[in-house]
């Protein structure tokens, strides 16, 4: 498969985009998928075991994107369930969820592996700094990034922060929020979008960078240039020093949404979106090589 440019890659995901329906329709039980083209095996921590999980539905959503992705750029993807000690062996990439202890676990044997575990559940704060790794990518907010948030924002003590709403319809929000609702009957939540966010993000790189070699999707990923749309607005990126997703949030008072970052035409994305989380000059991690 020939390397694909940021302006063709654009070019076809909107075409594809285009020509799907709201209710998909592929079968729930469809894990693997496709045909020529970079071969991603993910292996998936605690998979899908009952069909309301709010992870499994975001993951099971992106897998079945990628089938229909693959119809114009080729490539498979075949996920592979992670209960215990299985071998890594093979896998391109890890997505975690359930406890932090879990992530820890799993997260360093794929570490040790050379493998990129994508953390969608633990915002622990540690992971991202004295015990971060190298190959340990975060969807699901910080800490850090949370707390941020809420002394930025006009809220009460009693106001929450989440990385997504059913509610949200600017930039293409509105769109994926209904594809999610009609596919599984119920609202996207953010357990399920940052599962869903990770899938993207692993089949996009696999397929920009024409591998589904770990090493190369790691190199891929951390690159200054990656970024990725989430429909949040703003282009995505992972932060080189501690490999957090640079991402806006939506601090919840009441009936009171409050989206951060605020717009500013005189700042870049990633200054906006680096108003929030622990900063290298302050961080106890610097993951890049």
């Amino acid at each position: 498969m020939t390397h694909l440019s940021r302006r063709a890659f654009i070019e076809r995901s909107a075409l594809l985009a285009s020509a799907l329906p709201c209710a998909w329709p592929v079968p729930a039980r469809r894990w693997v998928a496709l045909h020529a083209g970079p071969a991603l095996r993910i292996g998936v921590v605690n998979a899908p075991t009952v069909p309301n999980d709010p992870r499994g539905m975001g993951i099971t959503l992106g897998a079945e994107e990628a089938e229909h992705a693959a119809a114009l750029f080729g490539g498979s993807l075949t996920l592979a369930p992670l209960h215990g000690n299985e071998p890594l062996a093979g896998l391109s990439a890890i997505v975690g969820d359930l406890d932090c202890a879990t992530t820890r676990r799993i997260g360093g044997r794929a570490d040790a592996a050379g493998i990129p575990f994508f953390n969608v559940a633990c915002s622990d704060d540690a992971l991202r700094g004295a015990s971060c790794r190298r190959t340990m990518f975060h969807v699901a907010p910080s800490e850090a990034m949370c707390r941020d948030a809420i002394a930025k924002a006009p809220a009460a003590s009693t106001a929450t922060v989440t990385a997504w709403l059913p509610s949200l319809h600017r930039f293409g929000a509105d769109t994926l929020n209904r594809r999610f609702l009609a596919r599984f009957g119920t609202p996207m939540s953010a357990d399920s979008w940052t599962a869903w966010l990770a899938m993207k993000i692993l089949w996009e790189s696999a397929l920009r960078a024409a591998s589904a070699d770990p090493a190369k999707l790691i190199a891929f990923l951390g690159r200054d240039s990656t970024q990725f749309d989430g429909h949040k607005g703003l282009p995505l990126s992972f932060r080189a020093w501690d490999r957090q997703l640079r991402q806006p949030l939506y601090v919840v008072d009441g009936a009171k949404m409050t989206e951060l970052p605020a717009a500013n035409p005189n700042d870049s994305a990633r200054v906006l979106l680096d108003q929030y989380g622990t900063l290298s000059a302050s961080s106890a991690c610097h993951a890049a090589p």
